[in-house]
């Protein structure tokens, strides 16, 4: 699969379908990651596994946080993950969806999910900056 053809329908749609019996749990936010530093939406602050994607680059990393998934992958801005995060900033191209747990009790569920996405869109070629923890 073409990293670009990846669209965060596509991305949604694989969460969907492999985690359809505890869909409940979750609350899906697709922002720009400007709009994510001041959302204030109910659960955006939760537990939950964060995406970057971006328009022609596709997936850009993958990660979870079991307290706070958007102050997390924030985080990787102001770090500049793999010395290119920094710039997603202002890119108009970039969107951070997060999948975040409504119950803090059930934030093992963030771990799974994470690395459900992991290795699945590695797999599938769309994945640019890849998780050292697993493997």
């Amino acid at each position: 699969m073409n990293k670009s053809s990846l669209t965060t329908v596509l991305v949604k749609k694989a969460f969907e379908e492999e985690f359809a019996e505890i869909r409940h749990k979750f609350e899906v936010f697709e922002l720009s990651v400007s709009e994510a530093a001041t959302c204030s939406e109910p659960y955006v602050a939760n537990p939950g596994v964060y995406i970057f994607w971006h328009s022609e680059r596709g997936v850009i990393k993958v990660g979870r946080h079991l307290t706070n998934s958007r102050k997390r992958a924030l985080e990787h801005i102001k770090d500049n993950t793999g010395g290119t995060m920094a710039e997603l900033r202002n890119d108009q191209k970039a969107k951070l969806i997060l999948f975040n747990l409504k119950d803090s009790k059930s934030k093992h569920w963030a771990a799974a999910l994470e690395i459900f996405f992991e290795v699945y869109l590695s797999e599938i070629g769309a994945l640019e900056i890849k998780a050292g923890r697993l493997g």
